[in-house]
């Protein structure tokens, strides 16, 4: 279970979403006060990083369940995909904000609104590997 490689994907992923839940996404300064953008400013957009996370930490332990944990990865490339677009869409939501506060307001985004985007590549890895798994199995069965 922990020594397959689609493990460690799984974990990576489970970390990226944790850390994204807690890092900000935008930083800005406007009038003086600078502040940052996290994911819980938006309650929904971080249950929706929270259930990204929950969902491959779950999915390693189905490990005897080789399909239905492809099933729950390409359920989760599609939360991931979602949750990326709701990113973007709320910190240039903010960026637009900070921007019509005055001519002095910057705001930038941070490389943390793009850990969607790693995830849902470990997440094809992962499934990858489940599916050499599961391959590697059958062949077995079938020269017993």
């Amino acid at each position: 279970m922990i020594q397959r490689i689609q493990t460690l994907y799984m974990l990576a992923i489970s970390g990226f979403m944790m850390a994204l839940c807690f890092t900000p996404m935008v930083r800005y300064m406007a009038d003086g006060t600078d502040g940052a953008f996290v994911a819980f400013d938006f309650w929904w957009l971080g249950v929706l990083f929270a259930l990204a996370a929950l969902v491959p930490f779950v999915t390693i332990w189905l490990f005897k369940n080789r399909m239905l944990q492809v099933r729950l990865l390409c359920a989760e490339v599609v939360l991931l995909v979602g949750s990326e677009a709701f990113a973007l869409w709320a910190s240039l939501r903010v960026v637009k904000t900070v921007k019509a506060m005055g001519e002095v307001a910057v705001a930038n985004m941070q490389t943390a609104t793009f850990f969607p985007l790693v995830c849902v590549i470990l997440t094809l890895l992962a499934i990858r590997g489940i599916l050499k798994d599961e391959r590697l199995v059958r062949s077995l069965d079938r020269i017993r």
